[in-house]
């Protein structure tokens, strides 16, 4: 058996137990996933033996990934499944077919691909759950309904926004970026203006921030988000080194107690660019007319109004304005 690891970075060893598979005995089954980086990749993750009708297939995870099962034979049963690190897994198999459980990521695909093209465009549209809307959106690349035709290009990006947040980093989000052919042309959509106060009382408006600098970074955050507050020493970083260039971040807060936006502002972090907050956390009207539901999150506008790049972590903050400004 060889195990292959998959995001190993926090990564948790994760089972998955088969049975049920009498007919196959002595045939290898596989654990795998399609790999958008390759045209028709397939990475395996695992390989185990079937005896006495079962086999057990691991795997190391840092995130969901979107798995699929193989008994590799002539016309051998195949199920998909969305993997969980450190899940409880099943395979079940029932003469030819086989079936995956297991998992809450499991419970919403399972849902999704039962669904017809107009319970999927209902999906897409009304769930609160991103990465449902998510899988709405790749069941419906699929089978070309007609809820992948009536959906904007900058709609299928805010729900793969939605999805990079919920997840991070992971080829399930890969995959599903993969499919979309206008992703630099729905990034340069125009962002939405908003109004909101700063700590003192004072009204802050995005369209004219934009007017007064070539590039801001609307940052949603808050003080108890532990990866905001990591991200606050690039962005201080940031900040030192492009905002006589023309460099500014208005940073939204979605605490929901002023107090704690204040401390973590003035004391605790000393944030000294743009900082404004309605405090009523993900009830924020700015939060919505963005469709934030988990931070951090961010947008690099230009002077236009137009976005030319979302969630920068980390050094990307800085290697992205030296490409666009300058040092």
């Amino acid at each position: 058996m060889t195990t292959a690891w998959y995001g190993l970075a926090g990564a948790t060893e994760t089972t998955v137990k088969a049975v049920g598979l009498d007919a196959y005995e002595g045939e290898v089954i596989e654990f795998g996933y399609a790999d958008p980086r390759q045209a028709g990749g397939f990475e395996v993750l695992d390989l185990a033996l079937i005896e006495n009708g079962k086999a057990t297939l691991r795997a190391s995870l840092a995130a969901p990934v979107d798995a699929e099962f193989v008994v590799v034979t002539d016309e051998g049963p195949r199920a998909p499944g969305i993997v969980e690190p450190g899940g409880s897994h099943e395979l079940n198999a029932d003469g030819t077919a086989m079936t995956f459980s297991g998992g809450v990521y499991q419970a919403l695909v399972g849902g999704v691909e039962d669904a017809g093209p107009e319970r999927l465009r209902d999906i897409y549209r009304d769930h609160d759950d991103p990465l449902a809307r998510a899988l709405a959106l790749r069941r419906a690349w699929k089978d070309r309904s007609g809820a992948w035709r009536e959906t904007e290009d900058s709609e299928q990006m805010a729900v793969l926004a939605e999805l990079d947040q919920a997840l991070g980093d992971n080829l399930t989000i890969d995959l599903i970026n993969a499919l979309i052919d206008s992703r630099d042309e729905a990034s340069a959509k125009a962002i939405r203006d908003f109004t909101a106060f700063n700590l003192v009382g004072e009204e802050v408006r995005l369209r004219d921030v934009l007017r007064e600098n070539k590039y801001t970074l609307v940052e949603f955050w808050a003080s108890w988000c532990g990866p905001c507050i990591a991200e606050i020493p690039h962005l201080q970083e940031a900040y030192e080194r492009f905002r006589r260039n023309g460099f500014e971040i208005l940073a939204v807060n979605l605490d929901d107690d002023p107090e704690n936006w204040r401390v973590a502002s003035e004391e605790d972090y000393d944030i000294n660019w743009l900082n404004v907050s309605d405090n009523q956390a993900f009830g924020s009207p700015v939060a919505k007319l963005y469709r934030v539901k988990a931070i951090p999150a961010n947008f690099l506008v230009s002077a236009e109004g137009k976005t030319v790049a979302r969630h920068l972590r980390g050094t990307n903050v800085s290697e992205t304005l030296a490409g666009l400004l300058g040092e």
